[in-house]
């Protein structure tokens, strides 16, 4: 019992205390200009390396470039190290309890990184925070903490929002739908003209199969989507059963693009020369878009679609992506002036300029208004949206997660098992949730 409640509690701080503050930047100038890290005059003699382990070769060179900026700094180099996703999940599982594990680690929080922490492989991070609390907003600490203890920084905080092609919306001169009856008209309408619709599909990467169902689900019913996150629900009650019949229909009707399509590569073209409309992602994916060669407010933009029933509206999805440290790493110390680094302006520079995400106080709105408006536009949209919901990835155990991860992907490509699979993550969820002291 003791764990499903530590688990409601940190899903419920992360709702109330980070979203809609990680942006806070340019309320806070003072105290940037007193949080700010200045690099040395003389780079440092001797260069330490520590490892560095990720699941996004579409950012290797970023983290390449953020290596050399500390190795030049503080005479810490992060030696990056990308591996696919599904990949990455067991080599972290692998090297963790041994003395190849990495000192800094792209991980996922809530379920995921609790059975890191229960098993002894995160390291406590509250001497690093001492340090750098002031360069975040509040409730990012919070977010970040399993009974008491630190154990991440933040590498992204964001939204989940659908990015749409300006070229198709300008071609056909459209607006955005109001309801979700004028949105699956746009589609149809779009599929008329030869457009795809989705960008949600299989490519490369397993784990965006969860994306359309999660979008469904909460615009069917939020409470719902929470207390089915949180085990109090089953993936046979009503409103699953609504959304994945919707889904269902989306398929069959044709509005998703080639299920061979890959999210780094194929969708960002496609938005840019009209041939997709959509594609629902973290607002992370505008970093991506842009290093693909998109232009915010110019080949794209970005929209919260409407609610499907009343019970749906003011909700949206965030995320929050941390970066751990493996307690085993012979280079743990060294991790920690990196941490130090991290949080300072120029690793927050890089950041921004790099896959313009905002995690710090460093970056000022008057930034992000000049450097991306797009972003700029989302931070006014989610005013309208208090119900924030955590990610399905991160909200319910992992268990039950890979389980439907595998279903969903099969949905794509069979629509009408749809029962079949819903059935499927129903008897895993019974099997599961006992032992997260849950009584399904």
């Amino acid at each position: 019992m003791k764990k499903t409640i530590l688990l409601v509690m940190v899903i419920t701080l992360a709702i109330m205390m980070v979203f809609g503050l990680a942006y806070a930047g340019g309320e806070k100038k003072g105290a940037e200009k007193e949080a700010a890290e200045k690099a040395p005059e003389k780079a440092p003699t001797e260069i330490r390396e520590i490892k560095l382990y990720h699941d996004n070769p579409e950012w290797q060179s970023f983290w390449e470039e953020m290596g050399e900026a500390s190795a030049q700094d503080i005479g810490v180099r992060a030696v990056p190290t990308a591996f696919e996703t599904q990949v990455y999940k067991s080599r972290i599982k692998v090297d963790l309890p041994t003395s190849r594990a990495p000192s800094v680690f792209k991980w996922w929080f809530g379920y995921r990184a609790f059975e890191l922490m229960k098993a002894g492989l995160l390291a406590d991070l509250s001497d690093v925070w001492a340090k750098v609390e002031k360069n975040y907003p509040p409730g990012i600490k919070e977010a970040l903490t399993i009974d008491g203890v630190p154990y991440a920084l933040p590498f992204n905080v964001g939204y989940w929002v659908w990015f749409y092609s300006k070229a198709v919306y300008k071609k056909y001169n459209l607006s955005l739908p109001k309801t979700w009856d004028e949105f699956m008209k746009q589609l149809e309408f779009l599929k008329s003209k030869g457009v795809y619709g989705i960008g949600n599909t299989i490519g490369k990467s397993r784990w965006t199969s969860f994306i359309v169902p999660m979008e469904l689900i909460y615009r069917v019913d939020a409470d719902f989507y929470v207390r089915l996150m949180n085990g109090k629900a089953h993936y046979t009650d009503p409103e699953a059963v609504k959304a994945m019949e919707i889904w269902k229909e989306m398929l069959e009707k044709g509005y998703f693009a080639p299920m061979d399509a890959t999210y780094v590569e194929d969708l960002p073209r496609m938005l840019k020369e009209g041939t997709l409309a959509y594609a629902p992602f973290g607002d992370w994916y505008g970093g991506i878009l842009q290093q693909q060669g998109l232009f915010p407010e110019q080949d794209y933009g970005v929209f919260i679609p409407p609610p499907i029933t009343p019970r749906g509206k003011d909700s949206i999805i965030l995320e929050i992506s941390p970066l751990c440290a493996g307690k085993n790493s012979p280079d743990l110390e060294a991790a920690k002036e990196w941490y130090v680094w991290y949080a300072g302006k120029h690793s927050a520079q890089i950041l921004w300029e790099k896959l313009r995400f905002v995690n710090t106080v460093h970056i000022t709105a008057d930034e992000i208004k000049k450097g991306d408006p797009t972003l700029a536009h989302e931070m006014d949209l989610i005013k309208n949206y208090p119900n924030k919901m955590i990610r399905f990835w991160e909200a319910t155990p992992v268990e039950i997660v890979e389980y439907a991860v595998d279903a969903f992907n099969t949905m794509l490509v069979h629509p009408n098992q749809y029962m079949v699979l819903l059935k499927g993550i129903e008897e895993k969820a019974k099997e599961v949730w006992p032992k997260y002291g849950v009584n399904y």
